[in-house]
């Protein structure tokens, strides 16, 4: 694709960054409406789980061959393509009848959203600075705020008032619309040949780089908890250990959202000043780390205590994990960028299904040995503890990674 000029750069990147903010709400709308879904198909907290998880299950497990597809075929076709897929995702889960049909368009929409994020991001990578990269990124997941923000209480209070299955026929039409706008207004691209024949083949040079085995517990275990828990978890703890009415919690949800909005609409600004290059975020990601971490032990410690004050808290801490995606795309050639972000993708929403799921199958096997209380501390405190491997994987590796990456890109580029 060629890159459009500067005007034309804030009309495409306000296209994918609408796009990307339909897709937040897909995936955070399930915390605010999972009062719903108990309570019309009688729902327990592992089956809530793999509702919310299996969005993440498609997700990742297109990542891989939507890099290779990007490469090859460019942002453009390959967004089209998927948002009218996440439409018809939405249409289906507004019709189910069935816990079981909606957990089959769930899986349908995590297909649909899957090129979201990684194809601006790759755009990105090909047609900006480093600076101007991260201050894409912190905007991309501003939007994204934005669509998590209005996952909550806007979105409960739809549900409510027309229900929910009309909130999901609205949400379809409105990819449907953003899929029309990518087709006529971003720019048309040649279909590059492509020297690989399958995924192996195109992802082995990623698969084998140091690199990626120092940032990809990063994703693997911190962000995707972050995730797990943003998108899903803080709810169902604000009502069962907090006593909070779905209403209410959907209200602390809408705010922690709002918060995290406000701190990556500020970052757009501030990154070219303090992240002007892949040094400056790992330096980010070394000190800022620990303070996330510690929060999930704290919350996992305080149990009722913890209110939606401390989740808030946690997510602002944890802002320093937004920097790993353009941080990859840096560490990559260009012609390896999307199939790098799609890769660390992969691991990241492998990682949020494997904790989104696994994290309600401990709270409901624990509960009757336990007590709710206790159960839902357990779980946060083994998401914790897997937070601290990942820091402690990525600190320990990322000398030598960053040592081969920078060489790497020097001999592509001779």
């Amino acid at each position: 694709m060629n890159a459009p000029g500067a005007s034309g750069i804030r009309v495409v990147f306000a296209i994918f960054a609408a796009g990307y903010l339909l897709s937040s709400l897909l995936r955070g709308v399930t915390a605010a409406l999972a009062p719903v879904f108990i309570s019309e198909f009688q729902t327990n907290p592992a089956e809530l789980g793999l509702l919310a998880g299996a969005y993440f299950a498609s997700f990742a497990l297109l990542q891989l061959p939507m890099g290779a597809w990007i490469d090859k075929y460019g942002a453009r076709f390959i967004l089209i393509a998927s948002l009218s897929i996440a439409a018809a995702s939405c249409f289906l889960f507004a019709a189910a009848t069935s816990f079981h049909l909606l957990v089959d368009a769930r899986v349908l929409s995590g297909v649909g959203v899957s090129a979201c994020l990684i194809a601006p991001l790759t755009a990105a990578r090909l047609w900006t600075t480093p600076s101007d990269q991260q201050r894409i990124n912190a905007w991309m997941l501003m939007s994204g705020a934005l669509g998590l923000v209005l996952g909550t209480l806007p979105a409960e209070g739809i549900a409510t008032s027309l229900g929910w299955r009309q909130l999901f026929v609205v949400i379809g039409a409105l990819f449907a619309l953003v899929a029309i706008l990518v087709a006529l207004l971003t720019p048309k691209q040649a279909i590059k040949a492509s020297a690989a024949t399958n995924l192996v083949s195109n992802y082995k040079a990623i698969l084998k780089h140091p690199y990626m085995a120092s940032i990809g517990p990063m994703g693997l275990f911190n962000y995707s908890i972050l995730v797990a828990v943003q998108t899903l978890w803080v709810g169902p703890w604000l009502t069962t250990l907090g006593e909070l009415s779905s209403r209410e919690a959907a209200t602390k949800l809408m705010y922690i959202n709002g918060i995290m909005l406000i701190v990556f609409f500020v970052m757009g600004y501030l990154s070219p000043k303090i992240n002007k290059s892949a040094e400056d975020g790992e330096r980010i990601l070394k000190i800022w780390t620990p303070l996330s971490i510690m929060l999930l032990f704290l919350i996992a410690y305080w149990g009722t205590d913890a209110h939606w004050l401390s989740f808030a808290v946690y997510c602002v801490v944890a802002w320093p994990l937004s920097v790993t995606h353009p941080l990859v795309g840096q560490r990559f050639a260009p012609s390896e960028a999307g199939k790098a972000i799609a890769f660390f993708n992969l691991l990241l929403f492998a990682g949020v299904f494997l904790w989104q799921w696994g994290f309600g199958v401990v709270v409901t096997t624990l509960h009757p040995m336990l007590g709710a209380v206790d159960a839902y501390r357990t779980s946060m405190l083994l998401l914790a503890i897997l937070s601290l491997v990942g820091y402690l994987t990525f600190l320990l590796t990322i000398q030598r990674a960053k040592i081969f990456a920078i060489a790497g890109i020097q001999v592509r580029q001779a």
